[in-house]
């Protein structure tokens, strides 16, 4: 398979430093060829970053944001042909750190993510969303690792990791492009419920919908949340997924106490934050 890997770095410095962290755990943990990874910076980013991250080989481009120019602007990535130009598209945030190749379970049938952790928003809110937009649900509700299996609609993925195989590419663009813009205009549950940060999320997920696209859903250790404590002892996560985990000095230190296979996953994550952060 030839598999491309993407993020989008917004245009601050505490996303370039994430972005410049996933670039490397991409290149050294996940062995990953540097001319399939492409790094979208959003219009504005400083040159010498741009330059600092090409110098790795990976492709990287600046971009014009997207919809709001806030919540919408992973959806850009989308418009790269040449990333898309693969036998799937796999899309992550910068904050996460990749451990370990996970290609051994993707599945160029069905597009692929982990269900949201959290009822966020709450189902009645993507109810009326849908509602308002004529959809109908074409996909199986799936219940959420917490809350006691809160069901949610089908592909209300965590936005943090899409495998999108090369037959969808094209759907999944259109689509999460329109029902983005829709919600910007017409989303007022969303607004109500105060969850706007959520668009791009729900447009996803209502894409999906749309089209009738089969799911695979990853489990925990492909997109492994550590804000929570999830209590991994059996398997070093392959990617994760730091959000706001991290101490005054950059490294990953969630509230709890770390052990078993988390904590060595964390521990090989630092060490590579130590070693790339130093040449930031």
């Amino acid at each position: 398979m030839h598999i491309n890997y993407s993020c989008v770095v917004e245009n601050k410095e505490r996303y370039q430093k994430q972005g410049w962290l996933w670039l490397n755990s991409l290149l050294h943990l996940g062995k990953i060829d540097p001319g399939r990874i492409y790094v979208h910076c959003i219009k504005g980013t400083d040159a010498r970053y741009v330059e600092k991250c090409a110098g790795t080989g990976a492709n990287v481009s600046v971009i014009e944001p997207f919809g709001d120019k806030k919540y919408c602007n992973a959806i850009a990535q989308m418009s790269d042909e040449k990333l898309t130009d693969s036998d799937a598209a796999v899309l992550m945030d910068t904050d996460m750190i990749m451990l370990g190749n996970f290609e051994h379970m993707i599945d160029l049938d069905r597009v692929s993510g982990k269900v949201i952790h959290l009822k966020n928003p709450e189902t009645t809110v993507i109810d009326s969303l849908f509602e308002l937009a004529g959809l109908k649900k074409a996909l199986p509700d799936i219940p959420i690792e917490s809350d006691g299996g809160y069901p949610t609609y089908g592909a209300n993925f965590n936005g943090g990791l899409y495998v999108i195989p090369k037959k969808y590419c094209k759907i999944i663009k259109s689509g999460w492009e329109k029902w983005a813009l829709w919600m910007l205009a017409n989303g007022k549950p969303l607004y109500e419920a105060k969850k706007e940060d959520h668009i791009d999320q729900l447009g996803f997920c209502m894409t999906a919908h749309e089209n009738s696209i089969p799911v695979k859903y990853l489990d925990r250790q492909y997109n492994y949340h550590v804000i929570f404590d999830l209590g991994e002892k059996e398997k070093i996560p392959y990617v994760l997924h730091y959000h706001t985990a991290t101490d005054e000095n950059g490294f990953i230190s969630p509230n709890y106490r770390l052990e078993g296979k988390i904590k060595e996953a964390v521990e090989a994550a630092n060490a590579l934050i130590k070693k790339y952060i130093a040449i930031w």
